[in-house]
């Protein structure tokens, strides 16, 4: 059998009454030249029965005697991957059909770009869709927005398998090991996401069933990416800044917000010195949080002073503000996989 230029990966444990769409949702894809991998981490409901039923010559079926956990799952899968770029793709998670035939095009006439994303419809476990999950879309608006916030729903992913391959994933995050694995490799290589609608992403997952556990593994990744700013904090930098990383549950009390507000102007600061992320990308990045974390207090019933006129938070609008004001109107107008320019 010749090799294929992609490679899906989907790892599987304990999804049997989901797989099959995620499955079916690859089998319909526009784009054709692909191998379906999937591996069963020790499911122990019917999985691997559905997986089986598959005759079609694409679907490639490994199974894991023992559960092994994630991030060495997701290795053993760059271990088996014969294509030249491995698409990544949950197994209770549906492909809209030309995900991959936007994603290989793209990777073509970019060779600068290691991997691309794509924005995903949030949906319950129903499949209802519940909200939009947009990201910034350049390589340079990324990169900057790292530290911040995951810019990439895992997923969405297409990687060029010999730079996953390089970085791996590190089996100490038994969780947020693809928001580290992208950090890493940020550092390297040129990340994009697609400005459409690729992937319906089902909410409600296991990997945040544990919120402290999350947290800390959130935490080591921000103190790889402030280190590199040369900065000195402490753990309760690093604390605030976790919190800031999901502002729509931020619930702010006035001494959060000074220390924030300080936190970022000291990390733009450092960033002027150290040119660690790039600029003025990194400035509208912090200015982004600040300004999401002023609507969390507002919504909280508490007032913040404004930052001085000579802050770097002070007066900046985001591109990605316009960004998502269009991604939501493509939505509406049923344009979920036409591109929104940015």
């Amino acid at each position: 059998m010749n090799e294929p230029l992609v490679t899906v990966f989907m790892p599987v444990y304990n999804r049997a009454e989901l797989v099959r769409a995620s499955i079916d949702s690859v089998l319909a894809q526009t784009f054709g030249d692909f191998e379906l991998l999937v591996i069963d981490d020790g499911s122990t409901d019917e999985s691997v029965d559905v997986i089986r039923s598959y005759r079609d010559p694409r679907v490639r079926l490994v199974v894991h005697e023992k559960n092994q956990g994630t991030p060495r799952t997701r290795n053993h899968g760059l271990e088996l991957a014969r294509g030249r770029y491995v698409a990544l793709l949950d197994s209770d998670d549906i492909a809209l059909p030309r995900r991959l035939e936007r994603q290989v095009r793209f990777l073509e006439e970019h060779r600068d770009v290691a991997g691309v994303g794509s924005w995903a419809i949030g949906t319950n476990r129903a499949g209802k869709a519940r909200r939009l999950l947009v990201r910034v879309t350049e390589p340079r608006a990324i990169r900057a927005r790292i530290p911040f916030v995951s810019c990439f729903k895992n997923p969405t992913m297409m990687v060029r398998a010999d730079v996953l391959r390089a970085f791996r994933y590190r089996e100490e995050f038994g969780v947020c090991q693809d928001i580290d694995a992208w950090a890493r490799i940020s550092t390297r290589h040129a990340l994009a996401n697609l400005p459409a609608f690729l992937v319906r992403y089902r909410e409600g997952g296991g990997s945040h069933r544990d919120p402290e556990r999350t947290r800390r593994m959130r935490i080591l990744v921000i103190r790889d990416c402030v280190d590199q700013l040369g900065i000195s904090y402490d753990e309760q930098d690093l604390a605030r800044h976790e919190r800031l990383r999901n502002t729509r549950a931020l619930r702010p009390d006035r001494e959060l917000m000074d220390g924030v507000r300080d936190w970022l102007e000291r990390l733009v600061v450092a960033n002027g010195r150290a040119r660690a992320y790039p600029e003025p990308e990194f400035t509208e990045a912090a200015a982004e949080r600040w300004t999401l974390a002023r609507l969390a207090a507002l919504r909280a019933g508490l007032t913040t002073n404004a930052p001085s006129r000579d802050s770097p938070l002070r007066g900046r609008r985001t591109a990605f503000m316009q960004t998502y004001a269009r991604a939501i109107r493509a939505y509406a107008l049923g344009d979920m996989n036409a591109a929104v320019r940015t």
